[in-house]
């Protein structure tokens, strides 16, 4: 273990691939609010901290930093962002680097609303987010020819809480029922996720499109990887967009992101949201080339490195596995 930097990753619960590929270049220290969760068995070392709502969440994090020698903090949970940036010059100050975009950044992403705003005057294509002007104009004109829409949380996490609108009478349903929601246009094609990397300057490392052939609970099950250059374009744009967002000590983009399109049957691509994190698929990239490990490593070593265009075209299927461990009075 000593030969190795030790690496904190919070909320690992079941990220177990997450883990095994980090552990090939770091102590793996992982954190979560559960004592019981899977991913405890296959890091180095396991604490129980407080929930992100609860004292004492900073300070076990801060404590275990100093006293595992952390050198990178990785956070999982979109909950803890915000938490975890406006505590970065604490976390920096013990000789910590977080690994996480700034606050900017992480606002776009995680608001749906901003995130079209955003984007929405860009040369970027994004499914259209109706006002609540215009979804009453729709009811009251009986407007049909807007159907199907989409409805989901402005904060939502996965695809909790997302439903399809066909008629004007779930339109009405909808609407009071999805607390704090987003109506937008649907876009039928082809999903694609990409797996993106970037370097503590925000430049691209890895970029690398898997296609979404089945999801299940918003977890993809069946993907493959595809060297499809449009979407490898379309996510180089959203990754120049954001990045100038950076804040006035050239905090950008950071680390791992995950960028969901829409390709159209014409050809049309559509931004559908960015999460600044790892997504759930990534042991795929990982599997075809994209060693995060290795370059995350030469990150906080103070490394230079170009952009990796070249990774493998693979298929994966995920099945389930189960860790047992013997009950405790």
């Amino acid at each position: 273990m000593k030969n190795k930097p030790s690496l904190l990753l919070t909320a690992i619960g079941k990220r177990v691939q997450l883990i095994k590929h980090l552990k090939q270049n770091f102590n793996v220290i992982g954190v979560d609010a559960e004592e019981l969760n899977p991913a405890k068995d296959f890091v180095d070392k396991f604490y129980k901290i407080p929930k992100i709502n609860e004292s004492g969440y900073i300070d076990s994090l801060l404590d275990i930093c100093d006293n595992e020698e952390i050198k990178l903090l990785i956070p999982l949970y979109e909950r803890e962002f915000e938490i975890l940036h406006n505590e970065r010059k604490k976390i920096e100050n013990i000789g910590v680097l977080l690994l996480l975009s700034n606050i900017e950044i992480l606002e776009v992403c995680k608001d749906k609303q901003k995130t079209y705003d955003y984007f929405c005057n860009s040369k970027i294509n994004i499914p259209k987010v109706y006002s609540e002007t215009e979804i009453e104009n729709i009811i009251t004109f009986g407007d049909i020819d807007k159907f199907p829409l989409i409805i989901k949380p402005r904060d939502g996490m996965g695809s909790n809480g997302v439903y399809k609108i066909n008629n004007i009478k779930e339109l009405i349903f909808f609407k009071d029922y999805i607390e704090n929601g987003i109506i937008q246009q649907h876009i039928d094609g082809k999903e694609y996720t990409v797996d993106v990397l970037v370097d503590l300057d925000g430049k691209p490392i890895y970029v690398v499109p898997r296609k979404r052939i089945e999801v299940k609970a918003g977890e993809v099950v069946k993907s493959c990887t595809e060297k499809n250059q449009e979407i490898i374009n379309a996510t180089l744009k959203v990754i120049e967009n954001l990045n100038k967002l950076k804040d006035k000590n050239g905090l950008g983009l950071v680390g791992p992101l995950t960028i969901q399109f829409f390709k159209k049957n014409d050809g049309d691509i559509y931004l559908l949201e960015v999460n600044p994190r790892f997504g759930g698929g990534v042991p795929l990239s990982f599997k075809a080339g994209a060693d995060y490990g290795q370059r995350i490593l030469e990150m906080i070593e103070g490394k230079k490195f170009d952009y990796t265009k070249d990774f493998e075209e693979i298929t994966m299927l995920r099945y389930d596995e189960a860790v047992f461990n013997l009950a405790s009075n």
